[in-house]
């Protein structure tokens, strides 16, 4: 079994906020709060460490916050380095139906001079614990010289040069730029993300299952789409797998998709080690998307996006997908 490296380039502070009900332009009363470093890769990374896959987290941190650290589950995972500026913040409020309000900040502008040393960074781990995947999760920032996204190129030319494949979870102009690059092996859009991606609403899984094999086209070895109340697909350029897994209720939704992709990322690489690349993509497609699913539906059962166990994870569901069975929830494209 090898090693996951995972990249947060824009990590947040997470507050989550539990109450009875929310009112809009209301006083609203938490019951309960909690507040922690997150961010998609830094969830990824603590979900596989939990699973015992080595990881390290590479995590660019603003100097002023790095006291921040201490408040998070296995600091030991972290890589960190100190950049300019101070660290976003993301609050959460999850009322006891199950309704979750997000209010995200954006990302905070990097200097070209700090991205290159958070890719440096991440090349070093990733050729120092011999990694099967980088994986690139959550908000792409903008660089402070120009205000376009950080761009990616060395780092994954470099990653990939080597061996190692490339998962990425992110959305809007970075994600339609590098699904085409040829530098990407795996993402995991949700359905709205897929339909933006090829222009056009999905109706049904064959819509689903014929928009990832345009992606297969561009080069994606594994397009893991979310799909969410109707579960979750898995393609291949050769193969497609549908799972599904119910979560015992819906508490919070934030982080389901990191859970999702830890899962399957954690049981590629244990159930294919030893196998070449496109062995290892095609040998546990079926099982990584039955734990990517279980572990998905375990994250919306939580009040947090912390998974301290898995023993409470719902029994899968993967068979071969039902083309013509339509998605409970339509796309929307962006205008």
């Amino acid at each position: 079994m090898t090693a996951v490296v995972t990249l947060t380039p824009a990590p947040v502070l997470d507050r989550t906020y539990l109450v009875d009900s929310f009112a809009e332009g209301k006083v609203n009363r938490a019951y309960e709060v909690h507040e922690y470093m997150s961010g998609k890769g830094l969830n990824v990374a603590r979900t596989l460490h939990l699973a015992r896959v080595s990881v390290a987290g590479i995590l660019p941190i603003g100097r002023e916050d790095e006291h921040l650290l201490f408040r998070t589950p296995y600091p030991h995972i972290l890589r960190i380095v100190p950049i300019a500026g101070r660290v976003r913040v993301n609050t959460t409020v999850v009322d006891r139906g199950g309704r979750t309000t997000n209010i995200n900040q954006t990302a905070i502008p990097m200097t070209v001079s700090d991205w290159g040393r958070v890719c440096d960074l991440a090349i070093e781990q990733v050729e120092e614990t011999d990694a099967d995947w980088l994986v690139v999760s959550g908000v792409h920032p903008t660089t402070a010289e120009t205000g376009e996204h950080v761009d990616m190129t060395a780092l994954f030319e470099a990653v990939r040069g080597r061996g190692t494949r490339v998962a990425l979870d992110t959305s809007g102009a970075p994600l339609d730029k590098w699904v085409r690059s040829g530098l990407v092996n795996l993402i995991k859009p949700n359905a709205d993300e897929l339909a933006n991606l090829v222009g056009r609403n999905l109706f049904t899984i064959e819509d689903a299952m014929v928009a990832g094999r345009e992606l297969n086209a561009l080069g994606i070895e594994v397009a893991l789409v979310s799909l969410g109340v109707d579960g979750a697909l898995a393609i291949t350029a050769d193969e497609a797998h549908w799972g599904r897994a119910v979560a015992t209720e819906v508490v919070n939704t934030t982080g389901a998709g990191d859970a999702t992709l830890a899962g399957f990322l954690a049981h590629s690489i244990v159930d294919g080690a030893g196998a070449s690349p496109a062995e290892r993509s095609q040998l546990t497609l079926a099982d990584a998307l039955g734990y990517a699913c279980s572990w998905g539906a375990l994250a919306v059962s939580l009040p947090t996006t912390l998974i301290t166990s898995f023993d409470t994870a719902p029994e899968p569901t993967v068979s071969e997908p039902e083309p013509d069975r339509p998605l409970r929830e339509p796309t929307h494209l962006l205008a």
